[in-house]
């Protein structure tokens, strides 16, 4: 797959030329294009779809400045990237962390997306006054710092191993993923211990934590956004905060998902970027709130 030169390197990407518009997707953390589960495929066919590794991550790799990883930086590559491959307004969109950049793109570079979509994610950092979602990105800044300095101290092999030991004790979502409990460890080695380095992990953990607090600027976005989170999602607070300082946009509440949403209901989240992007392209009022529920006994695909 190829790779374009932005700000100073190399990013690498992969574009599926499917029927439909053109929608950039951005990984979360530590998981970078080789982690989007199967649902990515359905993608890839009903849009042009960009995925890309983020700087520090997979094949784009780790800068030789790590001070050049930051969210700012990330958003920034993002742009760059879009200019590079001569996309015109195209639908931008992220999980996780890929939502953070995504939601610093959209307040750092208006005018150069059709629509954002927020999945999965948060644009505060302790700023605003809501108490709930407050209490959550608290709880975000104090588990990167701790990731990073078990990383620093013992290495990412050994942060695997922590994760997984306490995914099997305490994580009581996780057995309702669409992978098993041992395909979601090894899937966390292989994007950590196989895609990243020990300065690559720290440097983007910072930038993570120590990203800038943008819920003063979302009422400044124009363009439609779709917020949506699982319902168990730790984050949910801070996407239901986020939904009311944006005026154009639309909520989707996805049931029977934790975090990250693609992974416990890959087929409803589907369904959520192909209506949201279905309507912004035809020019319909997205705004509103929406709640998207499992059929019973249907399969999670």
């Amino acid at each position: 797959m190829p790779t374009v030169a932005v700000n100073g390197i190399g990013i690498w990407y992969e574009r599926s030329h499917g029927d439909g518009p053109a929608l950039v997707l951005t990984h979360g953390f530590a998981g970078p294009t080789g982690g989007w589960p199967p649902v990515i495929e359905d993608l890839k066919r009903d849009f042009d779809l960009v995925l890309y590794d983020v700087r520090a991550h997979g094949r784009t790799g780790m800068p030789a400045d790590p001070a050049t990883v930051t969210m700012r930086q990330f958003a920034a590559d993002l742009a760059g990237l879009i200019d590079a491959l001569g996309l015109d307004r195209p639908h931008v969109g992220g999980v996780s962390m890929g939502g953070m950049i995504t939601a610093q793109f959209g307040c750092d570079f208006p005018g150069v997306a059709r629509s954002l979509l927020l999945c999965d994610t948060l644009a505060g950092n302790m700023g605003g006054d809501d108490p709930d979602a407050l209490a959550v990105e608290r709880v975000v800044a104090g588990a990167f710092e701790r990731t990073a300095a078990i990383v620093e101290k013992h290495g990412l092999e050994e942060l695997v191993r922590r994760e997984d030991r306490y995914t099997r004790e305490h994580d009581r979502y996780a057995h309702l993923q669409i992978w098993t409990l041992d395909e979601q460890a090894e899937r966390n080695r292989a994007r950590k211990a196989g895609m990243m380095t020990r300065e690559g992990f720290i440097a983007a953990a910072r930038a993570v934590r120590e990203r800038e607090d943008l819920t003063s600027r979302l009422p400044d976005l124009t363009l439609p956004v779709l917020i949506s989170c699982g319902e168990w999602d730790l984050f949910y607070p801070c996407a239901r905060r986020d939904a009311a300082l944006i005026p154009n946009r639309r909520f989707v509440t996805i049931r029977e998902a934790a975090h990250a949403t693609p992974d416990y209901q890959p087929g409803l989240w589907r369904q959520a970027v192909r209506d949201f992007i279905r309507d912004v392209e035809a020019g319909v009022d997205v705004r509103g709130d929406a709640v998207l529920s499992p059929p019973d006994g249907a399969p999670r695909t």
